[in-house]
C-alpha cells in the first residue's frame, strides 16, 4: 500500500520507458551506421591519395638517382676522368 511521498510506477509507464529507450537505441544506431559509411568512403579517398604521393616520392627518388648517375659519368667524361 502506497505511503504519502511515495512514487508508484506502473507497467504501463515502465514499458513506455522501455520502448522510448528502445526507440533511442535504435535512432542511434542508424546514426552510427551512417558515419561508418562516411568513415569507409573518407578512408578509401584518404588511402588513394596516400599511394598515389608515394608514387610520386618514388617516381622522383628514381629520377633523381638516375640523374645523379648521368651527371656523374659526365663529369668523368668531360674531365678525362
Amino acid at each position: 500500500m502506497a505511503q504519502p511521498g511515495d512514487v508508484v510506477i506502473t507497467t504501463k509507464e515502465m514499458y513506455d520507458e522501455v520502448r522510448a529507450t528502445h526507440d533511442a537505441v535504435k535512432e542511434i544506431r542508424g546514426e552510427m551506421k551512417t558515419l561508418r559509411e562516411e568513415v569507409k568512403a573518407q578512408s578509401a579517398d584518404h588511402e588513394t591519395r596516400i599511394r598515389a604521393l608515394e608514387r610520386r616520392v618514388w617516381v622522383a627518388t628514381g629520377g633523381g638517382g638516375a640523374l645523379g648517375a648521368i651527371a656523374g659519368a659526365l663529369i668523368t667524361a668531360f674531365t678525362g676522368g
